[in-house]
């Protein structure tokens, strides 16, 4: 379909007013979902290996000193966002707006207890990390 009729046919669906019975919450979700359904598919097939860590984006694999190393979505995410960013310094409103897919910042440690979680996947000794750096003040950063 030629983009001119794209954007009409977008625009004829996005002028209608919104439900207003959607709560914020609902809306935060479909933004989510409509921002990974956009999102290209060659960022997630890629392959990655560094020390004794190897993961397949493309099979949701992760391999940690050759054991299996169980992980969820938002995992391979966030490390999929800190490859594609390696060496820049990510704040935790970058990543609850990237990786989460909110608009408005909430307080919560989810991005904490997900940096935590990564750090047993990735690093050899997670309280002296390598990889993934804390920046006290300033959020995170990767390096290989």
């Amino acid at each position: 379909m030629p983009a001119k009729k794209k954007r009409r046919r977008a625009t004829r669906h996005t002028s209608q007013p919104h439900n207003p019975s959607m709560s914020e919450a609902e809306i935060d979700i479909l933004r989510v979902f409509v921002k990974s359904a956009l999102r290209p598919r060659e960022t997630r097939t890629a392959d990655v290996s560094f020390d004794s860590v190897r993961i397949s984006f493309s099979r949701q694999e992760w391999f940690k000193a050759n054991e299996e190393m169980h992980a969820n979505a938002r995992e391979f995410r966030l490390l999929k966002y800190f490859l594609d960013h390696e060496g820049e310094v990510v704040s935790r409103e970058q990543l609850l707006r990237d990786v989460w897919g909110f608009d408005r910042v909430p307080e919560t440690r989810s991005v904490d207890n997900y940096i935590l979680m990564l750090r047993k996947k990735i690093e050899s000794n997670p309280s002296k990390p390598k990889h993934l750096f804390t920046l006290r003040g300033a959020g995170y950063k990767f390096v290989r």
